[in-house]
């Protein structure tokens, strides 16, 4: 085991304060523990202009000389406003250089003249984000269409319509990146969206107890091994619907052979293809197809890759203007990397390599020279944004200090905003030039939490049995004494796609912090199958969830045994969804190394999770019987001795509320006794102030049962 980062020390100055005080749990719901921030900071569109809100007033600063080019008070915009007066500047988008909504009061206001306009839209011009407000809008489930041209007269996206079919939203349970129904094309002047057909899906019921009488709806609930709903794409001619006050459109002609999951929808700069990755049911195969705009007929077939275990693709090609090259993430060498192929389809170079992950693509510059990106070199639990060299090849690293950076970056990629944190810094914002790296600090927010007594964080590795480095975070009650002995309250989430451990303040969350100041030692260990790592180390799990995560998470557990201050009476356990189903196959499998557990959402039988994500980690339960047996909660039941508490919500839509109502009968068969709470209002999570519920129940549970 090594130290990688150095302890927070930051709160240290405060541990002999006589009356510093535990974390309100309430208060966090109610804005006490907010990090200090820029308000609305923002780029002005097509300038090196940042902009931020500051005593009711919008700034906007030169990026070069940091002088004021612009600003608007409130009391401007309210002399020129008609209606009752603001009582503070709204939150605000930008609808052109000189022009910002307020999604609030539905208005455009001028940055120049503070004259305030109902909403209306240049000639031509659709923003994405403005468009479900503006241009494309949703009202009783239907999505329309409408442009100042026909003075916002609502046109139909697709009249293509009737019972169990859902257009202009999402598809394929939000997979795959999807997290849009509809695209606008780079000019404007076509719409392509989502047409999903649902019908031979079965009906799932969820219920509501809120009426005197319970009432129920119903949802699509794909699960494993069951029919698929099938998606179309469509094609929404903006100018010929206007001009015929009715939806013209047309379908793109896809092949169920080319794949059934249509994901990372993208047009070609020139407006005359669209791009859609396919992905198979057996989710080991994309490809990534053109299609003919104007007739929706298949062009080619431009990328194709397997996997013997599944495929992924997350992210949509990035064309260049000219429409003759694009470049394409892919892990065809076991690490998220960039790649430039040309408009046919054919690999012209690798643009980054190395055993670390390439995390997010901020484009290029307006003269196509540079790229930039953020990977996770040199370090998974941190994120550092870096600029390619098209020609050079060459990559630079634009942020150095060792923790967390998210970019925002100007249109003309000269300037970016850095948003940095790690474990000892709540908040950094810096201007910086992506070229000569001269910055401006614009703020260094305060610890929100100074005046409480919080324990020490460390980020330490562990080997794995296999020898791999894991990542684990651990958080010491306050006044941390090593020659006492202290429980163990160990925090488990380890599904795909999530990572737990970072280099960020406060990466814990206030409620881990909070059970430290209760005395616990709080343990977070991100085990294999989690991102950041690379293909194999995600990958691995394929087909036999939560065993090799358990391995590791037992590596974690034998980690703190071997401490003396960690007391093996008292290891408790927590967590949600995946980590639901992790706390259930740990207590399961090693009962007894566990005292109390709580869970919550937990996934019981992957038979009864969706198709999207259950077949792609767990292929069919035909496929895999033997899989979904050894994974299934339901036969281990009769182990478990842990003193074990679930919670589930009542109308969870995401993993049903079934799982642990089968778990609950299989333990009255058994003879296993297990608290349960149900929050009958609730979805897959507790959201707002009733969290403070879900975490007093928590802590009480784990309290009840200290030996």
């Amino acid at each position: 085991m090594k130290r990688y980062v150095i302890v927070a020390l930051f709160w240290s100055a405060f541990l002999s304060c006589a009356n510093a005080q535990t974390i309100d749990l309430e208060a966090v719901f109610k804005g006490k523990y907010q990090i200090d921030q820029l308000k609305n900071l923002s780029w002005r569109p097509s300038t090196q202009q940042y902009c931020y809100i500051q005593n009711d007033t919008l700034f906007c600063f030169d990026g070069k000389s940091g002088q004021i080019k612009e600003q608007l008070t409130l009391s401007d915009i309210n002399e020129k406003r008609d209606v009752i007066a603001l009582t503070r500047f709204p939150y605000f988008t930008w609808v052109d250089q000189d022009h910002i909504y307020f999604p609030s009061t539905n208005e455009i206001v001028s940055i120049k003249s503070a004259a305030v306009t109902e909403p209306a839209l240049p000639e031509n011009w659709i923003d994405a984000d403005l468009k479900e407000l503006l241009f494309i809008v949703k009202e009783d489930n239907q999505v329309f269409v409408k442009s100042k041209k026909n003075n916002f007269q609502p046109i139909l996206l697709c009249p293509d319509t009737g019972i169990n079919i859902v257009f202009g939203s999402t598809v394929h349970r939000s997979e795959w990146g999807i997290d849009e129904g509809q695209y606008i094309s780079p000019k404007g002047n076509y719409i392509a969206f989502y047409r999903m057909d649902e019908s031979m899906v079965e009906d799932y019921p969820i219920i509501d107890i809120n009426e005197h009488i319970t009432t129920y709806r119903t949802i699509k609930y794909p699960m494993a091994g069951q029919n698929s709903h099938q998606v179309k794409v469509g094609i929404f001619d903006v100018n010929q619907s206007i001009e015929a006050n009715r939806s013209v459109y047309h379908y793109i002609q896809t092949d169920l052979e080319d794949g059934e999951f249509l994901t990372n929808i993208t047009f070609s700069p020139d407006e005359k293809s669209l791009f859609i990755a396919h992905v198979n049911r057996e989710q080991n195969q994309m490809n990534l197809i053109e299609y003919d705009l104007n007739t929706g007929k298949k062009v080619k077939t431009l990328i194709q890759e397997r996997d013997e275990r599944y495929v992924e693709p997350q992210t949509r090609p990035l064309f260049f203007n000219n429409s003759s090259s694009f470049i394409w993430q892919s892990r065809r060498d076991g690490w998220n990397h960039l790649y430039l192929y040309n408009r046919n389809g054919d690999l012209i170079s690798q643009l980054t390599k190395g055993e670390w992950e390439v995390t997010e693509l901020f484009g290029l510059d307006p003269k196509e020279k540079y790229l930039f990106y953020t990977s996770t070199n040199p370090s998974p639990i941190g994120n550092y944004l870096y600029s390619l060299n098209l020609k050079s090849k060459k990559s630079t690293c634009l942020t150095h200090k060792d923790g967390t950076h998210s970019p925002m970056f100007s249109d003309d990629k000269n300037f970016f905003i850095d948003y940095f944190t790690n474990l000892e810094t709540p908040r950094q914002i810096e201007l910086i030039n992506s070229y000569n790296g001269k910055s401006k600090l614009l703020l260094n927010a305060k610890n929100p939490y100074s005046s409480i007594q919080l324990g020490k964080t460390e980020i330490v590795t562990i080997q794995n049995n296999e020898g791999d480095s894991l990542y684990c975070r651990i958080i010491f009650p306050p006044n941390f004494n090593k020659s006492k002995k202290y429980p163990v309250f160990l925090y488990v989430y380890g599904g795909p796609h999530s990572q737990l451990v970072t280099n960020t303040f406060m990466n814990g969350g206030v409620f881990l912090n909070y059970m430290a100041q209760q005395g616990y030692i709080v343990f977070t260990l991100d085990n294999r199958g989690t991102a950041k790592r690379g293909a194999l180390f995600e990958q691995v799990i394929h087909r036999r969830l939560g065993v090799l995560e358990m391995e590791d998470q037992m590596a974690g557990v034998r980690y703190l045994l071997s401490q003396p201050y960690v007391d093996a009476k008292n290891i408790s356990l927590d967590g949600w969804s995946y980590g639901g189903f992790m706390i259930l196959s740990l207590i399961s499998t090693y009962p007894d190394y566990f005292n109390s557990a709580t869970c919550g959402g937990p996934v019981v039988d992957w038979s009864g999770y969706e198709i999207m994500y259950g077949e792609r980690y767990m292929d069919t339960p035909e496929e895999n019987p033997e899989g979904y047996h050894s994974t299934s909660i339901l036969p281990k039941v009769k182990n478990i001795k842990a003193n074990l508490l679930i919670f589930h919500g009542g109308k969870d839509d995401v993993v049903l509320w079934q799982h642990s109502l089968k778990l609950l009968n299989q333990a009255v068969t058994d003879g296993v006794l297990i608290n349960y709470f149900v929050y009958p209002n609730h979805e897959h999570n507790v959201r707002g102030l009733d969290r403070v519920h879900l975490w007093k129940m928590i802590e009480q549970h784990h309290k009840t049962y200290l030996k």
